[in-house]
């Protein structure tokens, strides 16, 4: 077998090539974990935190990811590569863990963690979704991974406030067909206050009897809920760009005006990895778990 490519040039040549590429994604590796370590310093004599996670500046990151990527590497892969760098890099300082949903499935929690923290992130895992909620409202700066399901155990997001944990993601941000770890979840995490600017905002809302109206034919998606014997809960999601006000009124013409109605969070809306990578959901493209709704 002839060792040259039909372009004449050598193997030895072409690995030598893909030697000093690995030199300098080495070097930049390097290069970027310094300047993360320079970030920490300026914010630590700026008397600032850092924290693992940054939703909005995660999201924009992605979204360059998306536009820029060519060839046949595959786009989950970039992803998760990135994704592993950022954690590493800004967790070389930190002593923070990531809760788990205990109510789901243990392998599919700890695939969605690895993916999206990596390898050097601790992994507690919890008893439910409530659990999660406790342990990041009760950290430093801990980060929750609850799985997001239709119809939930219990109204774990009752325990969601302001003063402790929010949600701040929804995953999987980048949506690709067949792609690894792509267990429907909500990343909660701690915030110095509501963040006003989210593509998609999320309420939690109440009501002392069966639910009537249909929510989504409002712009409303049901991101899970919970039916007792005294009414029903669910955890909803909407355009960031509407006031509490407008959403009440938006339940109102549904026929479903909440007895309690109250922000707990928000997330960037998930981006269309199979098409255009301009074709990125906006708010009111939100992609959903289920069916959406509460009629059974």
């Amino acid at each position: 077998m002839s060792d040259l490519p039909e372009n004449g040039t050598s193997l030895e040549e072409l690995r030598a090539r893909v030697d000093g590429i690995d030199a300098r994604i080495h070097a930049a590796l390097m290069e970027r974990a310094e300047a993360e370590a320079e970030i920490s310093a300026a914010l630590a004599t700026a008397g600032e935190g850092r924290s693992l996670f940054h939703p909005e500046r995660d999201a924009e990151t992605v979204r360059q990811i998306v536009e820029r990527h060519r060839g046949g590497l595959p786009l989950a892969t970039v992803e998760h590569l990135w994704r592993d760098l950022i954690c590493a890099c800004t967790g070389l300082e930190m002593d923070l863990a990531v809760h788990l949903d205990g109510a789901a499935e243990l392998i599919d929690m700890l695939d969605l963690a690895r993916f999206y923290f990596g390898f050097s992130v601790e992994l507690v895992p919890g008893s439910d979704a409530a659990d999660v909620v406790g342990a990041v409202a009760g950290s430093e700066g801990d980060l929750g991974l609850v799985a997001l399901t239709d119809r939930a155990e219990l109204p774990w997001w009752r325990g969601l406030s302001e003063a402790g944990a929010l949600v701040r993601a929804r995953l999987p941000f980048l949506v690709l067909d067949e792609r690894p770890a792509d267990l429907p979840a909500l990343v909660l995490a701690k915030a110095d206050s509501l963040v006003d600017n989210a593509d998609v905002a999320v309420y939690d809302a109440r009501w002392s009897d069966l639910l009537p109206g249909r929510l989504m034919d409002q712009g409303i998606e049901v991101l899970s809920f919970f039916r007792s014997g005294s009414g029903v809960d669910a955890l909803l999601a909407i355009s960031g760009d509407l006031t509490e006000e407008d959403v009440v009124k938006a339940c109102a013409a549904a026929g479903a005006e909440p007895d309690v109605l109250r922000r707990v969070g928000g997330y960037a809306a998930p981006i269309d990895g199979n098409g255009d990578p301009e074709d990125a959901f906006g708010p009111e493209d939100t992609i959903q778990p289920g069916g959406g709704g509460l009629q059974e």
